[in-house]
């Protein structure tokens, strides 16, 4: 900003002074004269406020300590500096109107030079500030957004897969900073396996931020073709490690979690060991570690160990932020007081119970403040494992429609053995029909032999079917539905066949996974 735009307020209850010091300052800057506090403090909160006040101390009915003690008091006026020029050179005096929010002190009779440097400086600081708190708002605007980019990368429309009665899943997350390092996740790698995952990336702020958000990514992403948690565990340390100049690190829980038999194949990387909370009111801790934090040393090979979740237990995933909170006295919230917690009261929803870890934390802390980022991630298996286990039929037929009948034939023999009805049955196989044939038609680019495999799983409630081939990347359920209230002469060619497999099936999707389509159907049975 131009000096001539400055502007300077001058408090003295003199006449002569304030001349002096208007003629002094004119020829450089605005200036405005008060000759009592009361004066000041309006000039002081007017809509063109000054950007420096030189006050006297001594006037009458209110002084310059009073009027200085309310200008920083005030929150529209606590930042426009104040520099004493007064009779009073006493160190006591001084000493005071330091105490009270001044940033000089200048006595009388004044040297106008020094006067004027000490302007100078102090409107040079005023403007420096300016800027400080300008990029200081940007900066926050900008943490704000990564805030909601962060959170936007995490799932909370919970309660989630409405659908899906074997579980109930929720998880909360507080960042201690704008941005912070730890994450979890949780999708479906199959029908009938969950993915679940947490973590706590070292540091905090930003940086955490993007190393949490490609620790992430690299799960997902390898999840999707790679079934065994200690090999994805593996390839995501590996990649952490590659060029990892700046030394950051992991630590991370992985675990596939069969939703229909309570199956539960995980691997520890340096994280917290989750708790399980049994039915019974036991609480188990998993305590196997199968490597270091990921990110850290290359080359190593995870390991990865299995249990069986029974109905009713609660799976209870968290990073250090819950047993590592401080009380005022600086002691720890700890491992047996979150298993203490979990004994002493059953959960019949996952929400609430990671609303009372939570609040058991910061009932805890008091007014000692959150020195760490707190996740929780956590489970209830509503699952029934002894009525779990479906008949499964694996048939694999190549790209020849020849081959059709014969699948046709093998599928109807497994669905009488199954004792699907017989309008499940030809609905199905009208679905393997149109699929199938669609596959074979126009899926290929070339006139070699590719393998087509089908999977059916018949439960008690519903049927699913998986199907998976190595040709051209192709959702059919992409295609928009055929405008059927048209005559045929009017309709667009093709469609109608996809159309009605969406409409004859409950559930349908498309992945495409490494090389291979993959499409998943869901026939749910009447009751």
């Amino acid at each position: 900003m131009d000096e001539k735009q400055l502007k300077v307020l001058v408090v003295d209850d003199e006449p002569m002074n304030i001349n002096l010091l208007v003629e002094l300052l004119k020829p450089h800057y605005k200036v405005m004269a008060a000759k009592n506090g009361e004066l000041a403090l309006k000039a002081a909160n007017s809509s063109t406020p000054p950007d420096l006040i030189l006050l006297d101390i001594m006037m009458p009915e209110m002084d310059g300590y009073e009027v200085c003690r309310r200008l920083k008091a005030d929150p529209t006026t606590k930042d426009i500096p104040v520099v004493f020029v007064t009779a009073m050179g006493e160190t006591d005096d001084e000493t005071k109107g330091l105490e009270l929010g001044a940033v000089d002190y200048i006595t009388k009779p004044i040297s106008p030079p020094i006067v004027l440097e000490r302007v100078k400086t102090h409107l040079a600081l005023r403007q420096a500030y300016r800027v400080i708190e300008a990029q200081k708002e940007r900066m926050q605007d900008e943490l704000n957004i990564g805030r909601d980019i962060q959170m936007s990368m995490l799932r909370q429309d919970f309660p989630v897969y409405p659908d899906r009665d074997e579980f109930d899943l929720a998880a909360t997350i507080l960042p201690a900073r704008e941005v912070g390092g730890d994450f979890y996740d949780f999708f479906f790698v199959d029908q009938d396996r969950l993915c679940l995952c947490i973590g706590d990336v070292s540091g905090k702020g930003v940086p955490a931020a993007l190393f949490m958000a490609v620790g992430k990514t690299l799960i997902k992403s390898r999840a999707s073709s790679d079934d065994s948690p200690a090999s994805i565990m593996t390839y995501v340390n590996d990649a952490l490690c590659e060029g990892n100049e700046s030394c950051m690190f992991i630590t991370l829980f992985l675990a596939f979690l069969n939703v229909k038999t309570g199956e539960l194949v995980y691997t520890n990387a340096g994280h917290n060991p989750p708790n399980i909370r049994k039915s019974s009111g036991e609480v188990a801790r998993i305590a196997e570690r199968h490597g270091p934090v990921a990110g850290a040393v290359d080359g190593l090979a995870f390991k990865e160990s299995r249990i069986t979740l029974e109905k009713g237990d609660a799976l209870i995933l968290y990073t250090d932020g819950v047993t590592e909170a401080m009380d005022p006295n600086e002691d720890l919230f700890g491992e047996s007081r979150l298993e203490s917690l979990l004994a002493s009261q059953s959960f019949a929803e996952s929400q609430s119970l990671n609303q009372t870890i939570m609040t058991s934390v910061k009932e805890f802390e008091q007014d000692a403040g959150q020195a760490d980022d707190i996740t929780l991630l956590s489970l209830i298996f509503n699952g029934d494992p002894d009525a779990a286990y479906g008949k499964r039929l694996d048939i694999s037929l190549t790209n020849n429609l020849e081959q059709m009948p014969g699948f046709l034939d093998k599928f109807e023999a497994f669905a009488e053995q199954s004792g699907l009805s017989l309008a499940v049955q030809s609905k199905v196989a009208m679905v393997f029909d149109e699929l199938l044939n669609n596959t074979i038609s126009y899926g290929y680019q070339d006139d070699g032999e590719h393998t087509i495999d089908v999977q059916v799983d018949v439960y008690p409630r519903y049927l699913s079917v998986v199907i998976r081939d190595d040709g051209v990347p192709f959702n059919p359920f992409s295609l928009d539905a055929p405008d059927i209230t048209l005559s045929i002469e009017e309709r667009e060619v093709g469609g109608l066949g996809v159309h009605l497999v969406r409409n004859v099936m409950d559930e349908v999707s498309y992945e495409r996974k490494v090389n291979q389509n993959v499409l998943t159907l869901v026939k749910r049975f009447e009751n």
